[in-house]
């Protein structure tokens, strides 16, 4: 692995792979694929001044973008894909052939759903390579790897490419994303690092090239390497989070706060305050499947994994110990009215798969619960998914009625709630925080048992079992209960 710095002149670059004939290279980026990865790419890379062709094979999908009807909700995505479109550097096709004439470079950014047993489904990439290598006539292009895929995928794909072209040896790169839903344009636009894979130096160069006005660290590596890199980076972040979330069952029962542990945690420069907050756990499109695809990966090679095995166990077990602790506070859950504040899998998305917000909806709808949710931007999904959820217009709305409340995302809008007002409206007055988001001496200043994730249970004039606050409550530090899975 090298670290570079100091990035040489896309020009310079050419130069040295192509000679003194560099105006005839093909310098346009083909990106494969108008979902999330795509869609970030293929706008950032306009951003920088790229030509770029963005392109979607769903007719549906790809004349929505044609229109400029984005089908994510990411902040400042609308505005940067908007004015690549309007300088021209930004096209939208479902033709390989027209991309594949004018560019030098295609980005794989394609799905690599999960199977049942945790292995990747990597029919999605290879239909894209088959594609594109049909379409291609004269000289091959540079070939990147955005999908997260298992390591050795890049050998794989040169493989494929071979078929087609057995005179051209492919040039393939491994070029992972690290984008945070809610922050992917930020960390388009500002990466901590670029990382490149790939086996001849000058193909990696290339690449990093295309990031020079990024002026950010590029790693240059193997293409296994890349790919190992960000499986690794997700799993490590995955079994952060189940780590202080396994502190949180402890500080509960000894009675210490879990955010005093965790800010203090943070505080040590080998450690680091992301991925430390304890909650209802971790989902998403990518951290559930790439761990899994990580354990997959090992098992196949004869290796264990019992670290990021406990991992995904203990963040399963997050929803069911939430669930466990509404039915310690307010007794059988069968026939009790449910407020969920959020639905997507964290704030400033409208992404719900993998959801912990809707994996307790589900739950409390097991157990009997009539839920009322609300989100500011997934309800609609939802809805397709748990139609018998009631989705109401507000957090106010939610919240009427309700025998608890429990914030499953930690949107911003519930950060500036009149809990006064949510007091008249409740039939119970308890708030469980499952993001230890809300502000809980507000909560229980206007009278709400206020309940967070490794925190002691705050009210009122709390006893222990003082029915006249809340029906069937039993002592904060007795062990929760839960129920199988």
């Amino acid at each position: 692995m090298t670290l570079f710095k100091r990035f040489s002149d896309r020009r310079t670059t050419l130069r040295k792979l192509y000679g003194a004939n560099v105006e005839g290279v093909k310098e346009a980026i083909t990106v494969v694929g108008g979902g999330y990865v795509g869609l970030i790419t293929s706008a950032c890379f306009a951003r920088l001044g790229h030509q770029v062709f963005c392109l979607e094979i769903d007719h549906a999908r790809a004349e929505a973008l044609q229109d400029d009807r984005l089908p994510i909700k990411e902040p400042g995505l609308a505005e940067v894909w908007e004015r690549g479109r309007a300088a021209g550097l930004l096209k939208v096709t479902r033709s390989y052939r027209e991309a594949m004439k004018q560019s030098g470079f295609v980005f794989l950014a394609v799905g690599t759903p999960a199977k049942a047993n945790g292995a990747v489904d990597l029919r999605q990439v290879i239909s894209a390579v088959r594609s594109a290598a049909t379409a291609t006539n004269g000289d091959s292009p540079v070939i990147v790897l955005k999908s997260t895929v298992p390591p050795g995928t890049a050998e794989l794909v040169a493989d494929v490419w071979r078929e087609y072209h057995p005179d051209d040896e492919p040039r393939v790169v491994s070029n992972p994303e690290f984008l945070r839903e809610g922050q992917a344009v930020f960390d388009f636009m500002r990466p901590a690092r670029i990382v490149v894979g790939a086996d001849e130096r000058e193909t990696a160069e290339l690449v990093g090239a295309l990031y020079e006005k990024l002026r950010r660290p590029v790693v240059y590596t193997s293409t296994r390497a890349a790919e190992m890199i960000k499986y690794a980076s997700n799993a490590f972040l995955c079994t952060k989070v189940s780590f202080i979330n396994e502190l949180a069952a402890l500080c509960e029962e000894i009675g210490v706060d879990v955010v005093d542990v965790s800010e203090a945690l943070g505080m040590d420069p080998r450690i680091g305050s992301s991925y430390l907050g304890a909650g209802l756990g971790w989902g998403g499109s990518c951290l559930p499947k790439d761990i899994g695809g990580l354990i997959w990966s090992a098992s196949r090679m004869g290796v264990h994994t019992p670290v990021l095995s406990a991992a995904v166990k203990i963040n399963k077990r997050q929803i069911r110990l939430a669930a466990a602790r509404l039915e310690s506070l307010i007794g059988d859950l069968n026939g009790k009215t449910i407020a969920v504040w959020g639905l997507a899998f964290k704030a400033n998305c409208d992404d719900i798969r993998e959801s912990p917000a809707l994996a307790l909806v589900r739950l409390l709808g097991e157990y009997g619960c009539k839920v009322r949710a609300y989100d500011p931007v997934a309800m609609d999904e939802s809805a397709r998914l748990y139609p018998e959820v009631e989705y109401c217009a507000g957090p106010y709305e939610a919240a009427t009625g309700a025998d608890a409340i429990v914030l499953a995302t930690a949107w911003s809008q519930f950060g500036s709630l009149d809990f006064d007002r949510l007091r008249t409206l409740v039939q119970r007055p308890l708030i469980l925080d499952g993001r230890n988001f809300l502000d809980g001496e507000a909560a229980t200043d206007a009278g709400f048992i206020y309940v967070g994730i490794g925190r002691a249970v705050a009210g009122p004039d709390f006893e222990p079992g003082n029915r006249d606050v809340l029906p069937h409550l039993q002592p904060a530090r007795r062990r929760v209960r839960t129920r199988s899975a």
